[in-house]
């Protein structure tokens, strides 16, 4: 733990170092050739374990110094580095809540989420940035930090850190104590903070590790990003669980950018949402320029996975599949197939330690064959949300968190997710599923990707609207073509009444296609 030099002010605390998350990802590797093995790699940067815990224990004396105490927040806006996992678990070390911020998010939405969690302390990116502009003005005694210094007052954090003596002492945590803040992503509107707590966290290994069976030998890649709950239990918890290394890309996941990764760093677990898994394919030659010869298992998740390009990734590259459904009310994944096994539609069955059941609107339970509203409990839920009771009291109930997904369980397929209860369209009295046209509609050739919302029209009516992109060279023809496909193989009343040819697909910070937007878009104005 440490000299006395070292010792943490833990007065309020209760609990144990052990239970404290920031030590059990840590300080636990720490002993044999565990402390020497690979944690981060980062373009040309790379971290052992060892290197990770004296950089940690440098940042926790920083946030000690400047008076951050267990139980505060510290917003992290931040791209994804060494650092980023750096202060996240320096955090977690004193007690404090570490807030991943996304800095792709504009000012204004980066500006609420700093508000909404009541931050104490705030580390931006850039400190000559328009965040840090913004927040330099803000309230007096409120630490502003940043990553890469600017012309400013603003303090850099990797310099103080170079300075300050190792605090090796960690802060005691209970079970019950709030460990991170994530925000959704906003796809459906507002960002929520997600509140999870230290025993969520040390039960994470539970469940999708488990599942997977991954190893202190694996590599992980994420083209989710830190500040969301895919990308965080990908890149930050799921490697450290178990000893394993991480692969971190600073920028934008763009198709490129991956495909040069998977050439240099080589990992063994792709994650990615269907999107980023389409673009891949779609690259030009892509059975020359993706190497996914290291790669043991590529999950999705994050939005539907179509029958095509799940096809496609097993069929054109050989690889086993996962094909997961998780929220950040859960912490990440909470059913998924069997590597390799992936059924068109379903997303297998619950991972080890989570049960999963679908209810009417009333609340009852329904049986196999019946599609409702999916309910989960497991470990690693979330325990509310951030200063919404209201919205907590609908959504974690009775020990199950309440989730958005529409649902059937199949005897054969296991669970198949039919798409967001909001996003259920009700036609004519008839339920339709969105995915179901959009996979009708990404079945014909020269379709690269497509969204199907349902908007009002002037009289109030539900109507079938479509945006499909496509293929370079493809365009001409191609609407006639997708309306010729669907008088075959959709019933009239799940066609879309509209069907407009675009460049590309309104996306969220994720990388998720943002319904909302798409449903903007489309939108009658009503007279």
């Amino acid at each position: 733990m440490g000299s006395a030099a070292d010792a943490v002010d833990d007065t309020d605390a209760v609990g144990s170092v052990e239970r404290n998350a920031g030590w059990w990802y840590l300080d636990r590797h720490l002993s044999g050739a565990g402390a020497d093995a690979l944690c981060l790699l980062c373009g040309d940067e790379q971290l052992t374990y060892r290197q990770l815990h004296a950089l940690v224990c440098r940042v926790a004396r920083v946030f000690t110094a400047a008076g951050i105490a267990p139980g505060q927040r510290i917003a992290l806006a931040l791209h994804d580095t060494p650092d980023f996992v750096a202060y996240v678990l320096a955090a977690l070390r004193v007690g404090a809540v570490p807030v991943p911020v996304a800095p792709l998010l504009t000012v204004a939405e980066q500006r609420y989420v700093v508000a909404d969690c009541g931050a104490s302390a705030v580390v931006v990116e850039d400190g000559a940035g328009p965040l840090a502009a913004e927040l330099a003005g803000g309230p007096d005694g409120v630490p502003l930090w940043c990553r890469r210094p600017g012309p400013g007052a603003v303090r850099c954090l990797p310099e103080e850190a170079r300075r300050a003596a190792p605090l090796t002492g960690v802060v005691p945590r209970a079970d019950e104590d709030v460990a991170v803040l994530q925000y959704t992503s906003g796809s459906t509107g507002r960002p929520k903070g997600v509140v999870h707590l230290h025993r969520g966290l040390l039960a994470f290994p539970e469940g999708i590790v488990r599942h997977l069976g991954v190893t202190r030998h694996d590599r992980v890649l994420s083209t989710a990003k830190l500040p969301f709950g895919y990308g965080f239990g990908n890149s930050l918890l799921l490697p450290l669980s178990v000893g394993a290394s991480a692969v971190l890309l600073p920028g934008r996941a763009e198709p490129h950018a991956v495909a040069a990764l998977l050439r240099r760093a080589r990992p063994t677990l792709l994650f990615a949402v269907p999107t980023l898994y389409a673009a891949l394919l779609a690259l030009p030659r892509a059975e020359q320029s993706l190497d996914f010869s290291g790669v043991r298992l590529a999950v999705a998740a994050g939005e539907p996975l179509g029958a095509r390009l799940c096809t496609a990734l097993a069929d054109r590259f050989g690889l086993a599949v996962v094909n997961g459904l998780g929220a950040t009310e859960c912490l990440h994944i909470v059913t998924a197939t069997l590597p390799g096994r992936v059924r068109p539609g379903s997303v297998g069955e619950s991972v080890p330690g989570f049960e999963a059941e679908v209810c009417d609107e009333a609340g009852r339970p329904l049986p196999d064959g019946s599609p409702g509203r999916l309910r989960v409990r497991g470990p690693s839920v979330a325990d509310r949300y951030w200063g919404r009771p209201e919205l907590t009291a609908r959504t974690f109930r009775d020990g199950w968190v309440h989730t958005g997904d529409t649902m059937v369980r199949d005897a054969d397929a296991g669970w198949v997710h039919l798409g967001r209860s909001d996003d259920v369209l009700n036609v004519g009295g008839m339920k339709i599923a969105p995915t179901e046209v959009e996979d009708a509609i990404a079945a014909v050739d020269g379709v690269e990707a497509c969204a199907v919302v349902g908007v009002q029209d002037a009289d109030g009516l539900t109507r079938i609207a479509a945006q499909v992109v496509p293929r370079a060279g493809c365009a001409e023809g191609l609407a006639e073509r997708i309306r010729a496909a669907l008088r075959h193989s959709l019933p009239v009343f799940k066609r879309p009444r509209t069907l407009r040819l675009v460049d590309a697909l309104p996306t969220t910070t994720t990388g998720k296609t943002a319904r909302h937007a798409v449903r903007r878009q489309e939108q009658e104005p009503v007279s």
